[in-house]
């Protein structure tokens, strides 16, 4: 029976080194799925998917939530190629073929691929173990589906268009100036202290009226002070976390409270607010595309998967 992940898992996926010694079966294991080990280098190789995905949805990417979530899928995966195999599917080698192609070429080619790989602890051969997994689970999928997932009609795509537009449309965007008193990592408290007095004696001016622009190039200390502590556009997440929640707080021709950050002290102006445009279908419809086969995909995996996890022995390293 299905046996809950605990939390020495989860410590055992936070570590970052997870090395090529994870093809060991006693060591960087994170998990087995019916005695078939998930490896620490499998779960290093999901995680940059794992975080694009839940920042696609909102979810802060980061800590127990994407650690849970990572060792989630990769059960998941492990499941659903362990059924593949027992029913004698068979990997399809020209799909597989021209998924290594394209992440060579993605990569600047099949040495830098390699040289990357090397780089982060993984081999070219691992990789590929992932891929031929991955392809797996969608020759089990196309199986329970009758054939290969087609195409969305035009209609579906537009449908899907209209029903989700919160979905395709630009991130809001923020046009900021910033003032910036900087603090050495380490400076003394008075030397901090100082730094704070400062930013706060440039906020009062810049609240009584003072050109904004003009003070940065005045007295701020930041790489861009020279252009009146311009920041162009940005959107919401850009920045440090203690300064987008400041500027983002702030009315547009509004000055925020002084802000301290491991840099050190900052005084930002909101210069302009542009409302997220549209996104037009004809961009859209690739990724429209791809979420419907997601979602038929997800259908099928989702009904196979009920009676897997019922079924399946899931433990840790050592029980």
């Amino acid at each position: 029976m299905l046996r809950i992940v605990t939390a020495s898992v989860v410590a055992v996926a936070i570590g970052v080194a997870l090395t090529a010694a994870a093809q060991d079966t006693t060591r960087g294991v994170a998990v087995y799925v019916n005695n078939e080990p998930i490896h620490d280098w499998e779960l290093k190789l999901l995680l940059p998917q794992v975080e694009a995905d839940m920042a696609s949805r909102g979810i802060d990417p980061r800590g127990r939530a994407v650690i849970e979530t990572m060792i989630g899928r990769a059960i998941d995966s492990k499941l659903l190629a362990q059924e593949a195999r027992r029913r004698g599917i068979e990997p399809n080698q020209e799909r597989i073929e021209a998924k290594m192609s394209a992440l060579a070429k993605q990569a600047g080619g099949q040495g830098a691929l390699e040289a990357a790989l090397i780089k982060s602890g993984v081999s070219y051969d691992q990789l590929r173990s992932t891929v031929v997994q991955a392809d797996l689970v969608r020759s089990l999928v196309e199986e329970e589906h009758g054939g290969e997932v087609g195409e969305p009609s035009a209609d579906e795509v537009e449908a899907y268009y209209h029903e989700h537009a919160e979905l395709f449309t630009e991130p809001d965007k923020i046009h900021t100036r910033q003032i910036m008193i900087k603090v050495d990592a380490d400076a003394t408290n008075a030397e901090r202290d100082d730094a704070r007095r400062r930013a706060e004696a440039a906020r009062e001016r810049a609240v009584a009226g003072e050109d904004f622009a003009a003070l940065a190039r005045q007295v701020s200390e930041g790489p861009n002070a020279s252009r009146g502590g311009d920041l162009g556009y940005t959107s919401r997440g850009d920045m440090i976390p203690a300064f987008d929640d400041a500027v983002w707080s702030t009315e547009v021709g509004g000055i925020t409270e002084v802000i301290e950050t491991d840099m050190g002290f900052h005084v930002a102006k909101v210069e302009d607010l542009h409302p997220g445009d549209p996104v037009p279908l004809d961009k859209a419809r690739p990724l429209i595309q791809s979420l419907i086969i997601q979602r038929q995909n997800a259908q099928i995996i989702g009904s196979l998967l009920a009676d897997l996890r019922n079924t399946a022995d899931i433990r840790e390293p050592g029980q």
